[in-house]
């Protein structure tokens, strides 16, 4: 699905991801390093076309691009699987800074709460990707269960993070990252 506004973070933006952004998306996805805990991108990029195609049109799925206040892509972002109360979050591939990186997983998960009205929203990272599951952690999401994913060598940790736990946390990181604009500002 297409959603058809910008969503204005401090640092970063979200916007629908288009039909001419394949080449970049196809870059990121084909990127061993950012995604070495993700199922790898295969084919091209007109494969790649053909996939951002049929995800504008596919009910409950929200395929975002991140860009930083210019305007330069850094990432993408999904909220899929989107039924009910509930909705998954994924997707994601950063090349902001950290600050860039945790507010556009913030931006993602305002826009599954507050616009699509979702109560929960069911995540997962390996366990050996630290950083993601310390964001995770921070926000208030809390494990489940863990298993291993179809084709991908890592063990998974599968989380909830519920909207009154979402509230309580999220402020605390959003003033960390309004004290980094503030001092980005005075240089």
């Amino acid at each position: 699905m297409v959603y058809d506004k910008i969503i204005e973070g401090l640092t970063v933006n979200l916007r629908a991801v288009e039909v001419d952004d394949a080449e970049i998306t196809f870059s990121m996805r084909s990127d061993s390093e950012k995604t070495k805990y993700m199922h790898p991108a295969y084919g091209t990029v007109e494969n790649q076309r053909e996939y951002i195609k049929k995800q504008r049109e596919k009910d409950g799925d929200y395929l975002f691009v991140v860009t930083d206040k210019e305007g330069k892509i850094i990432g993408m972002r999904g909220i899929y699987d989107v039924s009910n109360d509930h909705a998954e979050s994924g997707r994601t591939i950063g090349y902001g800074d950290a600050f860039q990186n945790m507010e556009a997983l913030i931006l993602g998960l305002d826009f599954a709460f507050d616009i699509l009205g979702v109560n929960k929203i069911f995540m997962d990272a390996a366990v050996d990707n630290q950083s993601v599951r310390g964001i995770q952690i921070q926000l208030g999401a809390k494990e489940y269960k863990r298993d291993r994913l179809p084709g991908l060598e890592y063990e998974y940790v599968f989380s909830v993070l519920d909207k009154a736990d979402y509230i309580n946390t999220k402020e605390k990181i959003m003033r960390l990252i309004e004290m980094h604009v503030q001092r980005k500002g005075k240089k």
